[in-house]
């Protein structure tokens, strides 16, 4: 009987040390991995988002050069409507 528990513990100890040095090792992986990925995407994203926000930049430019362009011709066209009419008889 002393002998049958002594295998008994010995197998329950090896389990119990496999399962811990399993979750320890997966823990210490993870670690790793979160690691790597914080140091890693981080820089490359903030690169993309420097690119996006650039590019978004310009056509904000475009878009305000755009503007005051319609709003020149604008102008341009409402002066010469006004033009148009005072110099009509009875306008």
């Amino acid at each position: 009987m002393g002998i049958a528990l002594i295998i008994v513990i010995g197998v329950v100890v090896v389990s119990v040390v496999g399962v811990l040095g399993d979750m320890v090792t997966k823990t210490a992986q993870a670690k790793a991995r979160s690691r790597e990925a914080l140091a890693s995407s981080p820089s490359g994203e903030i690169e993309a988002l420097k690119n996006r926000l650039a590019s978004l930049e310009s056509r904000v430019d475009e878009k305000d050069e755009s503007v005051r362009k319609l709003q020149e011709e604008l102008g341009f066209v409402s002066r010469m409507l006004e033009d148009r009419t005072e110099g009509r008889p009875g306008g």
